[in-house]
């Protein structure tokens, strides 16, 4: 990367889950870009180009699947990781996301550090994070 802190959408059609992981990411030294629901957030990669995109899989008028069908479909954006955000991990769910191309999935519930611990498989963790990950290490 060039320095600057990793650019993250989120896709979210709960406001209070958006807040939690806007909250969560920000204070991490994230950029998150928010969007809710999937139209939303079609429009906004195409502006942005984010880093990273996290998005529920069950929202109305566009599912997650769709949306990371869509991106992955667009030379433009494939490249960009999908990480499913979603509390039904059947097997049908997690199949039509995989073959949509989603990279990864993060189980509803979860806790900040899995939640960083998932966005750190894909961007770097910004300076402040590395060095408390690498003192952690080291104790």
């Amino acid at each position: 990367m060039d320095g600057r802190a990793a650019r993250i959408m989120v896709i979210e059609d709960d406001h209070d889950l958006m807040r939690l992981i806007t909250h969560t990411l920000t204070a991490a030294g994230f950029q998150v870009i928010q969007a809710y629901g999937g139209q939303d957030g079609l429009r906004k990669v195409r502006l942005s180009r984010p880093d990273l995109i996290l998005t529920d899989l069950a929202m109305p008028q566009m599912s997650g699947v769709e949306v990371i069908q869509r991106v992955k479909s667009d030379p433009q954006t494939q490249c960009i990781p999908c990480v499913a955000v979603t509390a039904f991990m059947w097997d049908s769910i997690a199949q039509c996301a995989g073959q949509a191309g989603c990279d990864s999935y993060l189980p509803k519930p979860f806790n900040a550090v899995r939640l960083l611990q998932e966005v750190a498989k894909y961007v770097a963790l910004p300076a402040k994070l590395s060095a408390r990950a690498d003192a952690a290490n080291r104790a």
